[in-house]
């Protein structure tokens, strides 16, 4: 009985293995966000015997275009339009948005009334 001589394996080469793990690692480094997500807190309306005050409106259509009880007013003096309505302990701001308007231009009006002191803010919206 004649056996055949056995051929040599050759060494596994890590060099394209190496190459892949590269990829892979830029792959996810450059698809992956390192910011940071601003926090706003935002609770869901408890049961309540009703309102005492009337609350202020604040229409969002577009970015450049806002309403405050209809009267219109810029994002930069939306902060000291809150805070003049602050001022009363029980101020609500119902904030209603168009359907021109950005999630960014709301949270922006969120987080300013928030800045402002307000305790009570409404959203709503088409």
């Amino acid at each position: 009985m004649q056996f055949k001589p056995r051929a040599k394996r050759r060494a596994v080469g890590l060099t394209s293995l190496i190459d892949v793990i590269f990829l892979l690692l830029l792959f996810f480094m450059l698809a992956s966000s390192f910011s940071r997500y601003q926090y706003l807190d935002v609770s869901s309306g408890g049961q309540g015997s009703g309102a005492d005050v009337k609350p202020a409106y604040l229409r969002i259509h577009t970015s450049a275009k806002i309403d405050l009880n209809g009267l219109p007013v810029q994002k930069a003096e939306l902060g000291a339009r809150f805070e003049d309505l602050a001022d009363n302990e029980n101020a609500v701001v119902a904030i209603w948005s168009g359907p021109d308007a950005d999630v960014q231009d709301v949270v922006d009006v969120m987080s300013s009334a928030r800045l402002s002191g307000l305790k009570t803010v409404l959203v709503t919206g088409k």
